[in-house]
């Protein structure tokens, strides 16, 4: 019979809770961290490219050197002293045509662009900000 010794090991908790969304560039004045978010959907999309031949049951697929990574999520804005700041702080991020940097308490990085619209839903609490991010490339340089 064999017999297992295991040693306790105490980590604390990690910290980050909700998603975090900043500017790379400007992190102090762009973090902003957002509690309620919600329906985190993660897609990989290989890029393949069918390709349909005649005298075949079954179409070809051709593969590229890209790989297209989105993130969706829905980020509800509770209303607050800073609720109409925050509101802001998305159109901005839409129309600024920039990178952003993205983290959440589920291990995720990505540097990103906001994929198409911004949709805004208002409600009786706050308002719903429905997102798509789309994974760029973004070098970061230590200084």
């Amino acid at each position: 019979m064999s017999e297992s010794i295991s040693e306790t090991v105490t980590v604390a908790a990690p910290l980050l809770t909700g998603v975090w969304v900043f500017d790379p560039t400007d992190i102090d004045a762009t973090e902003r961290n957002f509690i309620f978010a919600e329906g985190r959907v993660e897609s990989i999309d290989s890029g393949g490219t069918e390709i349909t031949l005649a005298g075949r049951v079954n179409p070809l697929v051709e593969y590229g050197e890209q790989t297209l990574v989105g993130l969706s999520l829905t980020v509800f804005l509770p209303f607050s002293g800073q609720h109409e700041a925050e509101v802001q702080h998305w159109r901005d991020a839409v129309t600024s045509r920039r990178a952003l940097c993205y983290r959440d308490n589920r291990g995720r990085l990505v540097y990103g662009a906001i994929k198409g619209e911004l949709s805004i839903a208002d409600g009786r609490a706050g308002t719903a900000i429905g997102v798509e991010f789309r994974r760029v490339d973004y070098d970061t340089e230590v200084s």
